[in-house]
């Protein structure tokens, strides 16, 4: 069976395509890591909490790119990890690369996303000017599995999402997830919001190239609120001031 991978929207509108034509391949790999953690970060929109014991404390995942067609000296500027710190509604994501690094906080009670990069010498704090609504779309189908598979110490079932149609049955989203860390859910607004479980193992497809993410550790506790909270010394903009930073008009 051939796996689906989880499509997600583009975001241009946030930095000028035209970016990615200057003839500085540095600038051009910066600008396409930040487009690829906003595309990332706007789909893991919140952390539901549901009745019961909610999971607080950290899961660090590998991402690998299997299908990617990349030089050496470009694959090693993609990310390479994420760290992902979890507390009742709040998120937070780590994603570090050698040219920038780059921090999203979510918060599913305020359905708000706000991006820290720290890039070239500059620390911005992006608050997109719309909240984050409800899912649109087919509710997802999930079909449970007989099949697991050990991630990180937990034995995880594979379950496959599809959204009723014949295509999506057919080449399913598959997802590796456990319910034994916590019942609360990372996922709220998009393909895995119904999953019930922390997906340990999963499939990004961003800006056309796949990501895997499989979670290596699970931590427990050492979570502070303000590991939630923007730093001082972060300029708050919008997007509109973010793509004039680089050299975009209106």
């Amino acid at each position: 069976m051939k796996l689906r991978k989880l499509s997600l929207p583009k975001l241009n509108n946030l930095i000028p395509a035209n970016y990615l034509n200057l003839p500085n391949m540095k600038k051009s790999l910066t600008y396409t890591m930040v487009l690829l953690i906003f595309t990332f970060a706007a789909n893991l929109t919140g952390y539901s909490q549901k009745a019961g014991s909610p999971f607080k404390g950290v899961i660090n995942y590998k991402i690998t790119y299997p299908e990617a067609k990349m030089e050496a000296s470009q694959m090693a500027q993609m990310p390479q990890s994420a760290k992902v710190t979890l507390n009742g509604n709040k998120t937070r994501i780590d994603m570090n690369m050698p040219s920038m690094s780059q921090v999203v906080l979510l918060d599913a009670d305020l359905l708000t996303t706000i991006f820290l990069v720290d890039m070239m010498g500059q620390k911005v704090a992006l608050k997109p000017n719309k909240k984050n609504g409800p899912a649109a779309g087919k509710e997802p189908v999930i079909v449970i599995t007989p099949e697991t598979k050990e991630i990180a110490g937990f034995v995880c079932k594979k379950a496959e999402i599809n959204f009723g149609d014949e295509k999506s049955k057919g080449s399913p989203i598959i997802v590796y997830y456990t319910e034994a860390i916590g019942n609360n859910k990372i996922f709220y607004d998009n393909e895995y919001r119904t999953l019930p479980g922390i997906p340990m193992e999963f499939y990004y497809k961003m800006q056309g190239m796949s990501m895997l993410l499989t979670a290596t550790t699970v931590e427990k506790g050492k979570v502070s609120n303000r590991d939630f909270e923007v730093p001082s010394d972060y300029k708050e903009m919008t997007p509109e001031e973010l793509r004039q930073m680089f050299g975009g008009g209106q």
